[in-house]
């Protein structure tokens, strides 16, 4: 509780001046702004669009348009190669990486600036929790991340994963709190990392959980079984086995943390002999919290976690991109957070208006509860009227401050007959089917079937056996809530321009493998989001069909 009392000491203030500012949202937004552009105004981008001159939102609103990043990508060409003074005065010292999910990976810059503006979030998010949970870090942290440097730009500027290069940049008193050695994020065989996360951690006392992706903390629980015996060994003896492809170096970095566990070991063994299996809620007794993204397209592994970690609390991280972080999650109820009027500057653009050419931006306080709309932000690090391509929800206001939760991708939907199926549709529709029929989906990818006959298949790997009659059922209650999720669907279906959906069951392990491949192409592993509507049907031939039930 020491370090829970310390943060409640030293962040107390920031987060009384905070929450003051969520009073008047639009002030607050205004000095941000303001700040920005003055901090900014003789940088090449500034000097183009005058910020000396900008007195007003309406005058940034009036002079300066929506970008993108390829509106954006001339600027950052040229600080790649070493130019200063062209997005934003301060010196570049890192580029954040996409992750490639949704296109060619980008190049965010920060500076430590930025970086110190996303900290004060992060601390105001720490305040929050050990407000709630003051035992949470009386254990270690478990935080599962990407390594910082995935190579260097023409000038040696270091890139890679945002959240590798935030996790080196902690404090390293807050670092001792980490269970994990950071070389053990340079492994890249798949199963050996996977193994050596869960050989270290579960002789742990962890009482936090921490990953952007809840998909991680899943696959971790389902290598258990494949690993329990090895695992239990190695923790015996103080050893990492010598079968895994662990390059030598890391190896001996790992191996020199661990010593013989007699104890350890034999309390493993008791819980499997007593309880048959090895979960996280036997050997992580004093597991307080979790700590992942909630919202959007992740919440159908929120449904498995129960089943590995009991009832823990799970709080999510906030709508947070690498090109800014955006609110600030005050409880663990749902998946929204405070709009982060104090460190970017927002303006929101109405979900049915995107695409059209009209131009129209709302600002903070013209927000409606439970609309959705695109957001735009202005950053720190030099990104102006940006569109991140995040579709939030409001979920309701704190003070005067809208509370938003990330939905989707903003151009993630699919459309043959005018039906615009989006991500979000798809999500909600397997979720409530999951809760209505019991049956717990491990993956599944929704696609369009473009032949003379469309129809949307489901490409579906179940926890469990699951018969044939209730994965009919299943797929029909998939159909129902299809419908009632989207009336443009219902009444495409009701003129049979489009057939039943199909539930493809896929072979055991085939997300898992998509997932691996990824992994080998490059892509970061804890970043890796599996599509859950794949707006290309050649997806699917990554997958091996072993059943197939039409609705």
């Amino acid at each position: 509780m020491k370090l829970a009392r310390l943060i409640l000491g030293s962040i107390g203030l920031r987060a009384a001046l905070f929450e003051a500012s969520t009073r008047d949202p639009m002030r607050a937004q205004d000095r941000t702004l303001l700040k920005y552009l003055a901090r900014n105004k003789n940088t090449e981008y500034g000097r183009r669009h005058r910020f000396s001159s900008i007195k007003s939102i309406a005058d940034f609103r009036s002079r300066v348009p929506l970008s993108s990043y390829e509106d954006m990508r001339p600027y950052v060409d040229k600080m790649k190669k070493g130019a200063n003074n062209v997005l934003t005065s301060d010196k570049v010292i890192f580029f954040g990486i996409t992750s490639g999910t949704t296109g060619t990976p980008k190049l965010i810059p920060v500076t430590r600036y930025s970086r110190d503006r996303k900290n004060d979030l992060m601390n105001l998010w720490a305040y929050y929790t050990a407000k709630d949970h003051p035992k949470v870090f009386d254990g270690k942290v478990l935080g599962i991340i990407s390594p910082e440097v995935k190579g260097r730009t023409e000038a040696g500027i270091p890139y890679g994963p945002e959240d590798g290069h935030a996790y080196n940049n902690l404090p390293d008193i807050v670092k001792g709190f980490y269970v994990l050695p950071y070389d053990l994020f340079y492994i890249e065989d798949y199963d050996a990392r996977y193994y050596s996360i869960l050989r270290i951690s579960m002789e742990a006392n962890v009482s936090v959980l921490a990953s952007l992706n809840p998909s991680t903390f899943t696959l971790l629980c389902r290598r258990i079984p494949l690993f329990q015996e090895r695992i239990i060994d190695d923790i015996e003896k103080g050893t990492l086995d010598k079968t895994l492809k662990i390059p030598p170096a890391i190896r001996r970095a790992i191996e020199k943390r661990l010593k013989p566990n007699h104890k350890k070991a034999r309390e493993l063994k008791a819980i499997l002999k007593s309880k048959g299996e090895l979960l996280p809620k036997y050997f992580w007794p004093r597991l307080e919290l979790i700590q992942c993204w909630k919202g959007g397209t992740v919440k159908i592994y929120l449904k498995e976690m129960p089943q590995y970690f009991g009832p823990v609390a799970i709080r999510d991280f906030g709508c947070l991109s690498t090109e800014a972080r955006s609110s600030v999650a005050t409880s663990d109820e749902g998946a929204g957070g405070v709009l982060a009027i104090t460190t970017n500057f927002y303006e929101f653009i109405p979900k049915e208006e995107m695409g059209k050419k009209t131009g129209r931006t709302l600002l903070p306080y013209q927000l409606e509860k439970g609309r959705e709309y695109l957001i735009i932000v202005t950053t720190p690090g030099g990104l102006y009227r940006y569109d991140i391509d995040d579709i939030v929800r409001v979920n309701g206001f704190f003070n005067k401050t809208p509370v938003i939760e990330f939905v989707q991708k903003g151009h993630n939907a699919v459309s043959v007959t005018g039906e615009k199926i989006y991500e979000s549709h798809v999500v909600e529709a397997v979720g409530r089917a999951s809760d209505a029929t019991g049956i717990i989906v491990s993956s599944f990818c929704a696609f369009l079937e473009k032949d003379e006959e469309p129809r949307y298949a489901f490409l579906t790997e179940f926890l469990n056996p699951v018969s044939a009659e209730e994965k009919k059922a299943f797929i029909k209650v998939v159909e129902k809530e299809l419908r009632a999720e989207n009336s443009e669907y219902d009444d495409i279906r009701k003129q049979q321009l489009l057939r039943h959906p199909v539930l493809k069951v896929v072979k055991k392990g085939d997300f898992e493998n998509y997932r691996r491949k990824r992994v080998a192409a490059g892509a970061h592993d804890t970043q890796v989001k599996i599509p859950k509507l794949a707006t290309d049907p050649a997806f699917a031939k990554d997958f091996c069909v072993v059943e197939e039930i039409s609705a």
